[in-house]
């Protein structure tokens, strides 16, 4: 009975696509985080091997991604983010929309694909301004640099 206490007690509680998110707003708040210095703890995968695909086919230089695509900026300063609304879609994906607004510019809408991992919830696409799909955009620029060497 004490073993199975204890068991349960270790058990992580499941979390929500929503309080995955507002964790990962939250950690926005230390002016030094980025999503890249752990990125498996926010991006799925797919789309974690074609960052750091782009990273190195990029030799040094400043690949496809030139930015932050969680808050879509390079710099932090004054971030607020809104959660508008989450869609489950099935048990492990679903739909999210963000209202990023920084106080010198104009609010930016995005779109997040989440999956459910092994681990939790991760950020599997990023869809905003005009660019439907973060994934197949990176995806793209990492075969024509494949292809140019």
């Amino acid at each position: 009975m004490i073993v199975l206490a204890l068991a349960l007690a270790a058990t992580p509680v499941a979390e929500t696509p929503k309080a995955f998110l507002e964790r990962v707003y939250a950690s926005y708040h230390d002016r030094n985080f980025s999503p890249f210095e752990h990125a498996d703890r926010y991006f799925a995968p797919k789309l974690k091997a074609a960052i750091d695909e782009d990273s190195r086919v990029a030799n040094g230089e400043v690949g496809y991604l030139d930015g932050d695509p969680i808050c879509q900026c390079q710099d932090t300063d004054g971030l607020r983010s809104k959660i508008l609304k989450i869609r489950l879609q099935k048990p492990d994906t679903a739909l999210a929309e963000v209202l990023l607004d920084y106080t010198d510019s104009t609010a930016t809408h995005v779109k997040f694909t989440l999956v459910r991992t092994k681990a939790g919830w991760r950020i599997a696409d990023v869809s905003s301004g005009d660019e439907p799909s973060l994934l197949r955009a990176i995806e793209t620029s990492n075969r024509q640099a494949r292809a140019k060497h």
